[in-house]
């Protein structure tokens, strides 16, 4: 649902950006897989409160642009067609590096304060990795973010297709997976690990039936990120101070309780850090980001 608040902050509707664009209005690029089970319709009926504070605070309108991936999402912000991008953290990292002009902004604030990707069985599942779960199938719930989907291609790559196969066409909720699994419908499932804590805290009991199989390494949060030189200080300070402040305003608070997000925070010291580090255990593919994460249900 980050979609959805970023595009109530500024968007007026979900255009093309089509030439380089005057200051007074930001244009923003989004990737296609930000919106895997959000309706554009919905995006728009979501984007409205937001949308007009911001216009009677700021007076700051623009538009927003879907971009297939994020190689294409750095082309035109680097084209300075787009001035704000949002990314998922491991893509902005492998796109920086050929793009140096990009610079984050600010990051959203996890539920669970980190994205971690986990594998849960049956606690009596004998597996010792994904490698052991042979012609079994992993659940994918309805929902499931893009980390998930790049670390189960991870752990899976070389594998036979027939092992820890995804079951990409799921429905389920995240407890609804989880159930499955207790109850023997399905050797597994994958999950961030803010889903797995959510249902600790609600079924304890339904809990000590599972266990993680595997876990990712923290992934750097989705970032919102702009072109260096094609928005003032001033305007880039405005936008910044309005993003970190969206809790605590009144029109903000629901809105983000709604879109499962805490908030936005500043970029913390050690980011850099994070994303050198992810895109060595995560390599972006030779096409310079071009990648399709979790090809096994398209976003």
């Amino acid at each position: 649902m980050l979609t959805a608040l970023v595009a109530g902050l500024f968007a007026g509707g979900v255009g093309r950006a089509a030439e380089p664009v005057a200051a007074e209005s930001i244009q923003i690029g989004m990737l296609q897989g930000m919106f895997r089970d959000t309706q554009p319709a919905m995006v728009q009926a979501l984007s409205k409160p937001l949308r007009d504070m911001i216009r009677k605070q700021t007076g700051l309108t623009g538009e927003v642009e879907i971009c297939a991936d994020a190689a294409t999402l750095a082309e035109k912000m680097t084209a300075k067609r787009l001035h704000l991008g949002v990314y998922h953290g491991f893509e902005f990292a492998w796109v920086r590096a050929a793009n140096p002009d990009l610079v984050p902004l600010v990051i959203t604030i996890p539920p669970a304060r980190k994205l971690q990707a986990c594998v849960v069985v049956h606690r009596d599942c004998k597996a010792a990795g994904v490698a052991d779960l042979k012609d079994e199938v992993v659940l994918i719930p309805r929902g499931t973010k893009a980390h998930c989907l790049l670390y189960l291609d991870s752990v899976r790559a070389g594998l036979p297709a027939t092992t820890a196969k995804p079951q990409a066409k799921s429905t389920l909720t995240s407890e609804e997976a989880l159930d499955a699994v207790i109850n023997g419908d399905s050797a597994a499932a994958l999950l961030d690990a803010s889903a797995i804590l959510g249902y600790k805290n609600l079924q304890p009991g339904a809990f000590q039936h599972l266990r993680v199989l595997v876990e990712s390494p923290t992934f750097p949060p989705t970032v919102l990120a702009y072109t260096k030189g094609t928005l003032s200080d001033a305007t880039v300070a405005k936008v910044r101070t309005l993003l970190t402040g969206a809790s605590q305003n009144a029109a903000g608070k629901p809105l983000l309780m709604m879109w499962n997000v805490k908030g936005f925070e500043e970029i913390p010291a050690d980011y850099e850090e994070c994303l050198t580090r992810i895109a060595k255990e995560f390599p972006a593919p030779a096409a310079g980001g071009a990648r399709t994460v979790g090809r096994t249900k398209p976003e």
